[in-house]
């Protein structure tokens, strides 16, 4: 996307530290005060030695983003920031929740000189945000604040090399195939390892049953998992995502961010909630269907 739009990259390279115990989560970033301060100069210094007039934002939620902006902000006061949706969201607002995040963000400061905590989705005011839909637009105007004007539906710039491929290309959709996206869920503690393997499998023995042909795209950061499954003679393992897409009219995923990906190329989008998976069900909206595993797929 950068590349295409003719924008320099920077990596800042830190870790937000997740982990199911917010505690925990606390502690770590606590402790590594100290790196996330280094890596903030070493941005600053990045954005000194260029002449820098805006800067792009593949994050804006995150504990990691929320004191990378603070700083950059109060250093650069005319640089403008425009964030990226990167990802989905539960677009629920809870006053209670937002009231308790900045007082534990302010002690945080007071004491150590970091904000412990992210802002989540559009909890901090940008010069701009640029989002997939109107559902998410309408969120940031309706309950975060944001300004009309300030936050823009374009996927086509988040997208950019999506964008393009499907535009060039050449191969026809086929009905009778199906695209299944796998996660990374027990990694980020969503369910159990054994649950994440038992969901895949079940939705693998539906899906190849019900349509011709069956494509399965790994999660780069679980690939193999398929190697100990005995997977149907109809089914194949695309190393490409756009591959999948430009096979496929219709994506199956439990909530994966890549069937936004999906709707570029007009496939009807299909998630899977299972009680197994530990997600606000609100996220469903995002898709054109959503199914119930323990309902369709495990009965």
């Amino acid at each position: 996307m950068a590349s295409i739009h003719g924008l320099d990259t920077y990596l800042v390279n830190l870790n937000n530290n997740l982990d199911a115990n917010p505690l925990v989560n606390i502690f770590y970033r606590l402790r590594t005060k100290k790196e996330l301060r280094i890596k903030v100069q070493d941005l600053i210094s990045y954005i000194e030695s260029k002449n820098i007039t805006n800067i792009y934002l593949s994050n804006a939620e995150g504990y990691v983003s929320n004191n990378i902006i603070f700083f950059l902000r109060k250093k650069f006061p005319s640089i403008k920031f425009i964030a990226l949706q990167h990802g989905l969201f539960p677009l629920i607002h809870s006053r209670y929740k937002e009231s308790l995040r900045k007082i534990i963000n302010q002690f945080g400061y007071l004491i150590s000189g970091i904000f412990v905590l992210g802002e989540g989705f559009g909890g901090i005011k940008l010069n701009k945000y640029y989002v997939y839909s109107d559902r998410e637009r309408n969120f940031l105007i309706d309950k975060k604040g944001w300004d009309m004007e300030n936050v823009e539906v374009n996927i086509r710039f988040i997208k950019a090399e999506l964008y393009n491929r499907f535009l060039k290309n050449k191969n026809i959709q086929n009905e009778k195939t199906a695209l299944f996206l796998l996660q990374g869920l027990s990694i980020v503690g969503l369910c159990s390892k054994q649950n994440e393997l038992f969901l895949i499998e079940s939705t693998i023995k539906y899906l190849s049953k019900t349509y011709k042909e069956l494509l399965i795209k790994e999660h780069p950061s679980c690939e193999g998992r398929l190697e100990t499954m005995n997977l149907p003679q109809n089914t194949k393992i695309v190393s490409s995502i756009n591959e999948g897409f430009e096979k496929s009219k219709t994506a199956y995923s439990f909530f994966s961010s890549s069937l936004i990906d999906a709707k570029v190329y007009n496939i009807k989008t299909v998630g899977i909630y299972s009680e197994r998976i530990n997600v606000d069900e609100e996220i469903y909206e995002n898709f054109d269907k959503k199914i119930n595993f323990e309902d369709i797929i495990d009965s």
